[in-house]
């Protein structure tokens, strides 16, 4: 099941956006997945607060890295306490990433074991995100047998309307340079709650995301970032 080991690779270096994730081969759609809800890119000019996630909340993504695709699924399967800190666990094939509130990516865990995570968790994000934001990131990659040290810099750079499987959507992109050859640029839409597209390079290669759904948990009572996010 899933594109080559090469990309599964590449995937868990992404430091985890979306991460290691369960890549299967694309299969014919027999249905136009839905249209996503417009949102004016005046009003999305902020974004103040990080989006609340539950448990239930799920993404399919469209994947693709050189000649090799495929799709990958994220689900929000719980929230945990961690020495008093709660994360967000979400499910990426037989890996568990966490999470913070802010979404911040901190680890992946197989079986409970720690496969890799960050000291301390990588801020893709930074709230209210809006153009103009900047932000760094000092830090240090950690997995079985090897660390090494990171220094990011992130930058959101316009508003842009992007056109997905999903459907369109208005979105802040963000970039992400390092002190290496890696880079990312990706978009993050309020009405998915995370990113609908994704474009980044690791050394020589590059791969790209493109959101096919978005199944959002019941929510009959929006959290306040949702209703200011609309």
């Amino acid at each position: 099941m899933g594109l080559s080991e090469a990309l599964a690779r590449v995937v868990l270096s992404v430091l985890a956006l979306s991460s290691v994730a369960c890549l299967t081969p694309d299969a014919r759609r027999t249905q136009e997945p839905p249209r996503a809800p417009s949102v004016s890119a005046e009003r999305l000019a902020s974004v103040p607060s990080p989006p609340e996630w539950r448990p239930g909340d799920r993404w399919t993504y469209d994947v693709t890295s050189g000649t090799d695709r495929g799709t990958k699924t994220a689900e929000v399967v719980e929230v945990r306490e961690l020495s008093n800190v709660p994360y967000y666990v979400v499910r990426l094939g037989d890996l568990d990433h966490y999470y913070t509130r802010s979404l911040n990516w901190a680890a992946a865990i197989r079986a409970s074991k720690v496969e890799a995570r960050m000291i301390p968790p990588h801020p893709w994000f930074a709230w209210p995100l809006e153009v103009g934001k900047r932000w760094t990131y000092q830090g240090v990659w950690e997995e079985p047998g090897a660390t090494r040290d990171l220094s990011n810099k992130f930058a959101v750079v316009a508003v842009e309307t992007v056109e997905v499987p999903a459907g369109r959507f208005e979105a802040l992109k963000v970039v992400r340079e390092t002190d290496t050859r890696d880079l990312d640029e990706y978009w993050y839409a309020p009405a998915a709650r995370w990113h609908v597209l994704w474009k980044g390079r690791r050394g020589d290669l590059e791969f790209e995301e493109r959101l096919q759904s978005y199944a959002p948990a019941p929510r009959l009572i929006p959290s306040g970032s949702d209703v200011r996010a609309r």
